[in-house]
């Protein structure tokens, strides 16, 4: 990576969503990086919070913008952000097909990241590669109970990357079936887990599986670290971790 953190000087921080779980959590993380500060936070809940509670009708003037909101309400918010000049991280899954227009036609630098774990990202970017030898897969996804919606984004997005698959069905009580681009999901809610995905590959002989775990939600602020290093060199659209994760590491 050419850019160090130490190198960056004087960027403000908003974050849409800050008193939510992940936008609490980054936060204060990027606060207390060297050369960044969160200036303020956009959420209907901030009550309490150390940070300036600002709007959208505010004139907000920053380097960054984090975007942490729920699926239910981020294409809402997204024709907002991208009328000013800050570059915006989005950090969801929920991001319709109209929404993904708007930012990929938007001339700024903007990274859409539904999953900040660098493991999944490798998981995926290898994924990609082991589709060409075993032509079958399916993805087993688990999550906490409170994470109601099946498929997980991750995983919806991971099958949608993944070109010529077949996929066999396998037998299990699940919380949910899913098929997405011809392979099968299947998801488990249950509170054993914060965030698990194995991508099972197979042949008529053998069995591979990629297994990535997260037990805490510090997993995703390495991911966070990197998007900043990397943003700083960017003026389009990035979709995915993965994407700058091999600009960075040369995958």
């Amino acid at each position: 990576m050419n850019i160090k953190l130490n190198e960056i000087t004087n960027k403000s921080v908003v974050v849409v969503g800050g008193n939510g779980n992940m936008g609490a959590m980054v936060s204060d993380f990027v606060d207390g990086l060297e050369g960044f500060q969160v200036v303020g936070i956009i959420d209907p809940n901030n009550s309490g919070s150390k940070y300036s509670s600002l709007s959208f009708n505010d004139d907000i003037n920053c380097d960054y913008i984090f975007e942490f909101s729920p699926s239910s309400v981020v294409n809402e918010n997204i024709p907002k952000l991208i009328n000013n000049n800050s570059k915006i991280i989005i950090g969801s899954s929920g991001v319709d097909d109209d929404s993904l227009s708007l930012l990929r036609n938007t001339e700024k630098g903007i990274a859409l990241i539904p999953n900040f774990s660098i493991g999944a990202a490798i998981q995926k970017i290898y994924s990609q590669k082991l589709t060409s030898i075993f032509p079958n897969v399916h993805i087993i996804e688990k999550h906490h109970k409170a994470k109601e919606d099946a498929p997980s984004g991750t995983s919806k997005d991971l099958a949608n990357s993944l070109d010529n698959i077949q996929s066999s069905e396998i037998s299990g009580d699940y919380f949910a079936v899913s098929n997405e681009n011809s392979l099968n999901i299947y998801s488990l809610r249950s509170d054993e887990y914060l965030a698990e995905q194995e991508v099972v590959f197979s042949d008529n002989y053998e069995e591979f599986i990629f297994e990535h775990k997260v037990f805490d939600r510090k997993a995703y602020l390495s991911g966070v670290q990197l998007v900043l290093q990397e943003m700083e060199k960017q003026d389009s659209f990035i979709h995915g971790l993965e994407e700058l994760l091999n600009k960075s590491m040369e995958f």
